[in-house]
C-alpha cells in the first residue's frame, strides 16, 4: 500500500519547535508521544487528544533544530512516524509554544490535586486512592479533604514526571468498581496539578511513619 502519492509534509511552512501530529492512535498518551519524539530532543511540553477525533497531538521541543531533525528525518525515511502500528503525519505547528499550562493547574508539578466525583468523604479510603495512584510511582503523602467542590486528595509524587503520568492516565477515569463501597454509582476523577511541592502532613496510610 503506497502512500507515495501523499505528500506527507509541507515544505513551505516556517520550522517551529512545536510539532503537529496528525493521525495518531484513540486515547494516544504523553508517554506515546514522548518515546515517539524524544530521540530527537529533549520534550518540554506536549498537548494530546486535540481535534474533533482526539487524534491530533502538538509536541514541544526544546530547541527548534530538534523539531527540524524530527520533521527532516520522517520526510527523506522510508519508514513512516508510527505510534501503534498507525502512521502519524508530523508537521511543523505554526504555534511557537503550546499555551495549555497558563493556569497554575496545568503547570507541571509533582503534587496532584484530585477531585472525586459522586462520592462522600467515607465512600473512598486513602488506601485506595494509594493502590490507584501508586501504579504510577512511588507516592509519597496523601492528604484528603472535602470542599464545596466535592471530596478532594492532594497526592505527593518524587517528580513532575510521575505526577504528569498519572494525570494523563487518570484524568477523567474513574476508580474500579470492585475498590468502591456498592452504593456509589460512579466516581469520576478531575485531576489537576496543585502548586504545592510538598505537603507538610504524614502520610495517613499503612506506611505512615507515625
Amino acid at each position: 500500500m503506497s502512500t507515495s502519492g501523499q505528500p506527507q509534509f509541507r515544505y513551505t511552512q516556517t520550522p517551529s519547535k512545536v510539532l503537529h501530529l496528525r493521525n495518531l492512535p484513540w486515547e494516544c498518551t504523553e508517554e506515546e508521544l514522548i518515546e515517539l519524539c524524544e530521540p530527537f530532543g529533549k520534550i518540554v511540553n506536549t498537548k494530546c487528544n486535540v481535534g474533533n477525533n482526539r487524534n491530533q497531538a502538538f509536541v514541544e521541543f526544546v530547541e527548534q533544530n530538534q523539531a527540524i531533525q524530527m520533521v527532516s528525518y520522517y520526510a527523506s525515511s522510508s519508514e513512516p512516524a508510527q505510534v501503534r502500528g498507525k502512521t502519524v503525519y508530523i508537521q511543523y505547528s505554526n504555534r511557537h509554544e503550546i499555551v495549555n499550562n497558563k493556569s497554575p493547574g496545568d503547570n507541571p508539578g509533582n503534587v496532584l490535586l484530585v477531585t472525586i466525583e459522586g462520592v462522600e468523604a467515607g465512600d473512598v479510603s486513602i488506601d485506595v486512592i494509594h493502590l490507584v495512584f501508586s501504579a504510577f510511582g512511588y507516592v509519597h503523602k496523601i492528604a484528603t479533604f472535602e470542599k464545596a467542590a466535592g471530596f478532594q486528595a492532594l497526592i505527593q509524587f518524587t517528580d513532575a514526571d510521575t505526577a504528569s503520568s498519572a494525570r494523563n492516565a487518570l484524568d477523567g477515569r474513574s476508580i474500579p468498581r470492585y475498590l468502591l463501597p456498592e452504593h456509589v454509582g460512579s466516581c469520576n476523577l478531575r485531576i489537576s496539578y496543585s502548586a504545592h511541592t510538598d505537603l507538610n502532613i504524614k502520610f495517613q496510610s499503612h506506611r505512615s511513619s507515625g
